[in-house]
């Protein structure tokens, strides 16, 4: 099957401009609004596997085996859930992506809006960024540019950060097993 070429932007009108825009903005809004669901689900998840793994070494210290076991388990499954949470986080930001790009295109070879609408637009620290209000998602990538004289902290993606929590949550899972089973044979 080939791909058939892209049409002409100017052969869309206004108001079809407008809609897809806004489908690409809603669609972005809802993949954000999953990932912010599943982070939340998970995170329920791995704060009771860290209350468990808290009870096991509490209760059942005096018994290495036992805990040994117990605590592997617990770490399998947040391993597990780890590993879930990451993939799936990865593909709902990357979605979320697609779509913020797809509506930053659009912008870029024909905004929602035939006009455009520049404004001086204030930013932390006092300083102003020059920005077309018509077209919301240049100005976002405008904002957050690496050349905008804007603090290092105003540059860091929350979606980057966040899909680092998982990952870093199954680097400590692993190291209580491995720590677990040194702590088994040397007690043993």
């Amino acid at each position: 099957m080939n791909p058939t070429p892209a049409a002409p932007f100017d052969a869309i009108s206004p108001e079809e401009r407008r809609w897809l825009h806004d489908k690409y903005e809603r669609l972005a809004g809802d993949e954000a609004e999953l990932a912010n669901s599943r982070t939340s689900y998970f995170a329920a998840i791995a704060s009771a596997l860290v209350a468990a793994l808290v009870v096991l070494v509490i209760n059942e210290l005096g018994h290495p085996l036992l805990f040994a076991m117990m605590s592997s388990l617990l770490a399998g499954f947040g391993i597990l859930i780890s590993a879930v949470w990451t993939v799936v986080l990865h593909r709902t930001t990357a979605a979320q992506n697609l779509w913020r790009e797809a509506a930053l295109l659009l912008e870029s070879q024909a905004g929602p809006i035939a006009t455009t609408l520049p404004s001086d637009v204030p930013i932390r620290g006092g300083r102003t960024i020059r920005v077309d209000l018509t077209r919301p998602y240049r100005a976002h990538q405008t904002r957050f540019a690496p050349t905008a004289e804007v603090p290092w902290i105003d540059r860091v993606n929350p979606s980057e950060v966040s899909e680092n929590v998982p990952l870093t949550l199954a680097v400590l899972w692993t190291v209580v097993v491995v720590g677990t089973w040194v702590w088994y044979f040397s007690v043993v």
